[in-house]
């Protein structure tokens, strides 16, 4: 049976293009199978112990995880303002409290309390550089809750350990301060870059100081000087 082009054709019946309260149901039917087809197929994944909505294996690797550069305006993050003369200060500020170690060494970075992995020496973190209403800071993905996670990264176990150089954790806080503070001209945003040679686990922040952000951040560090 052909359908011309007033009709619609389903499951060999005919249906009028025009009648509303056939359309209406037709909708209704569509809806219907959408939906029962997606809690099948969320039980079924429920019942082989599988997240339905589970992210690929490779989406948290070093690799693309380099590729991920985000600037946002969460009100976690940023609530007012970012002043680029404070980020200015704040990366001066990181110049200045690392400046006695060797910016081309690399250091074993760790959450608190991890175990040394490597004969390298260890940096613990979170590592923070506030000025004014900008803060610079340098913390373990492990360490943030998965809420609090930087935009683009998907929950998952994380290591306690990465290894990188502090010479690649500077410019890469110059990075997202010219991206995302300085290029935002009167919105400057905030933002963040992953680093870390075995995993990309390390996050280098900026966000505003006094931020939701900033107390995570900042209760993880005396948790640090807690344990030392």
């Amino acid at each position: 049976m052909s359908c011309g082009s007033e009709l619609f054709c389903l499951q060999g019946t005919r249906i009028e293009m025009f009648n509303p309260k056939h359309l209406r149901c037709i909708l209704i039917v569509i809806r219907l199978i959408t939906i029962i087809r997606t809690v099948c197929a969320t039980s079924l994944a429920l019942s082989f112990n599988l997240k339905p909505l589970a992210m690929p294996d490779n989406v948290n690797t070093p690799s693309t995880l380099q590729e991920l550069k985000k600037c946002n305006r969460l009100p976690s993050w940023q609530p007012h303002t970012i002043r680029h003369s404070d980020c200015t200060r704040a990366l001066e500020l990181f110049r200045a409290t690392e400046g006695a170690k060797s910016g081309s060494q690399r250091f074993e970075f760790h959450t608190p309390g991890a175990h040394k992995a490597s004969t390298l020496l260890p940096l613990s973190t979170p590592r923070v550089y506030p000025a004014g209403t900008c803060t610079i800071a340098v913390v373990m993905l492990a360490s943030l809750p998965p809420s609090f996670l930087p935009p683009g990264v998907y929950p998952k176990v994380w290591p306690p350990i990465d290894i990188e150089t502090l010479d690649e954790l500077r410019n890469a806080a110059a990075d997202v301060e010219r991206t995302c503070v300085v290029m935002g001209g009167d919105y400057p945003r905030a933002g963040w870059v992953p680093r870390g040679r075995l995993s990309g686990s390390i996050g280098v922040l900026i966000y505003e100081t006094g931020s939701l952000m900033d107390r995570i951040v900042r209760n993880e560090q005396r948790l640090n000087v807690d344990a030392m």
